[in-house]
């Protein structure tokens, strides 16, 4: 195997186990009574900056259909998380003050079981790791079949 191609087998390879071993982890912390997919998607409210979102959009994001995207808002509308205006794919979904009320307590509940696991790390070096992952995300999300996907 050429070196490149190691280097990247090895980096993915990483990538999903520290997702896997982190999901397991924060599996065994109770997060406020929500499931990893409903703090994923109050996350991309609040990681945007967003208050409101389409439905397809989420989909989207979260590659999902709109059918299971619809299926994991209408979990989070019943608990006062998240509004929906309108019909359709182009629903919008409004993340409520209750939802980032929820989303501040997930954090605040998650933080003192991360924090010791990282200290050992400088924050400049978890920084320009946080800047090349979302690199890579970016050139994910900007595949020719993500953006037929998206219009």
């Amino acid at each position: 195997m050429a070196d490149r191609e190691k280097l990247l087998l090895d980096l993915f390879t990483e990538i999903a186990v520290v997702e896997h071993l982190v999901r397991n982890h924060l599996g065994t912390i109770e997060v406020s009574g929500l499931t990893a997919g409903q703090f994923g998607a109050l996350n991309y409210f609040i990681r945007n900056n967003r208050q409101q979102e389409r439905k397809s959009i989420l989909a989207w994001m979260f590659q999902v259909t709109v059918e299971e995207m619809d299926v994991h808002l209408g979990a989070l509308e019943q608990l006062g998380l998240v509004g929906r205006i309108g019909e359709g794919d182009g629903q919008i979904v409004g993340i409520t003050a209750a939802g980032r009320s929820a989303h501040a307590a997930a954090v605040a509940r998650m933080a003192p079981e991360i924090e010791p696991l990282m200290s050992e790390f400088a924050d400049e070096d978890l920084a320009r790791t946080v800047e090349v992952l979302q690199e890579i995300r970016r050139v994910f999300d900007n595949l020719p079949e993500r953006a037929a996907a998206s219009a």
